[in-house]
């Protein structure tokens, strides 16, 4: 769900895989804010109720088109973002699909995604990921509508600088996996992230 505070005119959307669940467990703890939708259902009128956009939440009628609140939302190091994907993918993900009621189930392509992380490796799966015209962005609907975006990797500074927020955002779904992402890529994975993010590395002075 998206989180909003009245009291600054903020709402924080929950970008998936780039620390949104940590940032809402901090804001939660902080105070003042409120659930948007107030619901704890997963899906509601075909929208991803956790993971929803500004965008959608206006389309599904949970906020009204003149809301005049500053977006905010998170992003990633998308050489990082891929290698979390993958692993989540064949470590976390790949369990969902023995229960029929599970959201990979109501996610169009999930289980592709999850199918194809456990039977490739992963410069054969970043190459599907990435594959596609035009540039990439990580969670691009996120961040494209945003007025702020806060990344994962500097999260408490960026909202200190950014929104003028004193925030400890303690870890949270934590992958149990190699942090040295950089060891999962070779030459060719490189380049097809360093092509198809050129935009997210560029705005978000992120590099290798």
């Amino acid at each position: 769900m998206a989180l909003l505070d009245e009291g600054s005119g903020l709402l924080f959307t929950a970008a998936p895989g780039t620390a949104s669940t940590a940032l809402q467990a901090a804001l939660l703890e902080r105070g003042g804010v409120v659930q948007v939708p107030a619901t704890d259902a997963a899906r509601i009128d075909g929208i991803d109720v956790k993971h929803a956009t500004a965008a959608q939440l206006v389309g599904g009628g949970f906020l009204a088109p003149d809301h005049g609140l500053r977006v905010v939302t998170t992003t990633r190091n998308p050489f990082d973002f891929y290698v979390a994907e993958y692993e989540r993918s064949r470590r976390r993900w790949v369990h969902e699909l023995r229960q029929p009621d599970s959201w990979v189930y109501a996610t169009p392509g999930a289980v592709g995604r999850i199918v194809d992380a456990v039977t490739l490796d992963f410069t054969d799966w970043l190459a599907l990921a990435v594959d596609g015209p035009g540039e990439r962005r990580v969670n691009r609907g996120h961040v494209d509508e945003a007025d702020v975006v806060l990344r994962m990797e500097h999260l408490e500074h960026d909202i200190r600088t950014l929104l003028d927020i004193d925030l400890t955002v303690a870890p949270v779904n934590v992958t149990d996996r190699e942090r040295a992402y950089w060891r999962s890529y070779d030459a060719a994975g490189r380049a097809l992230v360093e092509t198809a993010h050129a935009a997210d590395l560029e705005r978000f002075s992120y590099a290798f």
